[in-house]
């Protein structure tokens, strides 16, 4: 103990020794023992159990000195005194044994209340974690707080956070951790000797992460460690979860990216052999020395082999298409303040020197309205609502139909909106219809909004699908209005 704890003991008893002394005759021997008793009381709590019995065996000398009949003297002339005396001493005594375990029940149960809130605490960040990244980091992060000691979570001999350096030893120690899936370390079996502690996640041998304590010093109590052994099998149950979960993501998108690879060459294979039939037959029937042609049938042969083959391009350039735009990211695409207004001028400007070319309507209600895109992107996906729109009409027996395109705004949300004069969808048609690398030709739909709804999810915008005012189908592009530093654009 320090000195100034022992200053502070023999100022304590020399003022309540005072304070009797003074008060001798109102508080009389019974009081004064009660003050000695709770001034022994309030050492137990605070001190160990000797420096506890000896202020007890001081403050039973001294009041008998000061207090007990002949006074000033050790000697003791009644029963009485005796007996006071020694109730008091044993009262101490028994107080001081009482206290002290009440101070350990209390301690206990603190700590009990800690870890049961620690476990709420790592409940909470295992059941949120939904990346092993993040998973590794939070829990780093709560068990260094909770236990107040340098605690790593090693990954591939890297710490998952901080720039700690392991040494040859922790490394060799974390392979061999890894091999055996047993710990190393004090308070455990393997090499207990050692001034660091690991614990494997995984009981067989793998190379999963271990958490690593560099010092182990704090860490002799034994309740402590079985605390971070239990954490780390928590832990380690959410990881082994994640990484599945992953590899089960994983399993999905290779099938899923197999599907669309499948569907994609019976795509081609269906949406070709069509065409390159046509153009076969027609070219073959012309090539044949021995029939003559008129002019009409001659004009029929090569309008089909010209129709087809545009057929075949717009088809394959849609493949094309719709196939890059499946393999970016939001993030990896060119985003500029665009006009919408000058993505219909390059719209209309495709069609300029097109023989079969859609009659369109360009509307603009606000010619100010900007929005946040690519425009080549965009002007695809308009272009692809167009040609929809264009083969709707033709199936609907009105080639000549105008087809309206217009630009607004309305709530916050800019909007560019194809209508055509054709069939309509049917009730409740919406994006999850939509499906890649089918044609549906006498629809007016199939791998031209496949592109469409692609170019819309790299814009994070929606895509919706409507009845006419009157009859026919309205498509709608709707993006977030971007927010435009005025001054930054003068």
């Amino acid at each position: 103990m320090s000195l100034k704890k022992y200053s502070l003991l023999i100022f304590l008893i020399s003022a309540i020794t005072l304070i009797s002394y003074q008060w001798y005759e109102s508080l009389g021997l019974t009081g004064i023992s009660m003050l000695y008793l709770m001034f022994v009381v309030g050492i137990a709590y605070h001190y160990s159990n000797f420096q506890t019995v000896l202020i007890a065996f001081i403050s039973f000398l001294i009041i008998n000195y000061f207090f007990v009949e002949p006074r000033f003297t050790f000697q003791v002339s009644h029963v009485a005194s005796w007996a006071s005396l020694l109730s008091f001493l044993i009262v101490s005594v028994a107080i001081t044994s009482l206290v002290k375990r009440l101070k350990v029940e209390t301690f206990q149960s603190q700590q009990a209340y800690m870890r049961a809130e620690f476990l709420r605490k790592l409940a909470e960040k295992l059941s949120y974690s939904d990346t092993i990244q993040g998973l590794l980091e939070d829990c780093q992060i709560l068990l260094e707080k909770e236990f107040g000691s340098t605690v790593l979570i090693v990954n591939n001999e890297v710490p998952i956070l901080g720039n700690y350096a392991l040494t040859s030893e922790q490394c060799n120690a974390i392979a061999w951790v890894q091999a055996n899936g047993k710990s190393f370390g004090i308070g455990t079996n393997n090499w207990s000797d050692a001034d660091f502690v690991i614990f494997p996640f995984n009981r067989l041998s793998s190379h999963d992460p271990v958490v690593l304590i560099p010092q182990t010093g704090p860490l002799v109590d034994h309740h402590l460690l079985e605390s971070i052994k239990l954490a780390v099998v928590n832990i380690a149950v959410a990881y082994q979860h994640l990484l599945q979960k992953e590899r089960t993501l994983i399993a999905e998108n290779q099938a899923r990216e197999e599907a669309i690879r499948s569907a994609l060459l019976a795509s081609i294979a269906h949406d070709m052999r069509t065409p390159l039939t046509s153009i076969l037959g027609a070219a073959t029937t012309l090539n044949q020395p021995e029939i003559s042609f008129n002019e009409h049938e001659r004009q029929h042969l090569t309008t089909i082999i010209s129709s087809q083959a545009k057929h075949l391009a717009r088809t394959t350039e849609n493949i094309l298409s719709l196939v890059r735009l499946e393999s970016v990211s939001k993030e990896s695409i060119a985003k500029e303040i665009q006009s919408p207004e000058e993505m219909l001028g390059s719209l209309v400007n495709l069609y300029q020197y097109q023989t079969d070319a859609p009659p369109l309507s360009i509307q603009v209600n606000q010619p100010d309205i900007l929005v946040n895109a690519n425009h080549d992107l965009v002007v695809l996906a308009l272009a692809n609502l167009v040609e929809n729109a264009k083969q709707a009409n033709i199936d609907n027996n009105c080639p000549n139909a105008m087809i309206q395109v217009a630009v607004g705004e309305s709530e916050g949300k800019v909007f560019i909106t194809v209508c055509d004069s054709g069939c309509g969808f049917a009730d409740g048609f919406n994006v999850d219809h939509i499906k890649k690398f089918e044609s549906s030709r006498n629809k007016g739909f199939g791998l031209g909004l496949s592109i469409v709804h692609a170019v819309a999810n790299l814009h994070q915008a929606a895509l919706i699908f409507e009845k006419g005012e009157k009859h026919g189908a309205k498509v709608s592009l709707i993006f977030s209005k971007p927010n435009i530093d005025i001054d930054h654009v003068k």
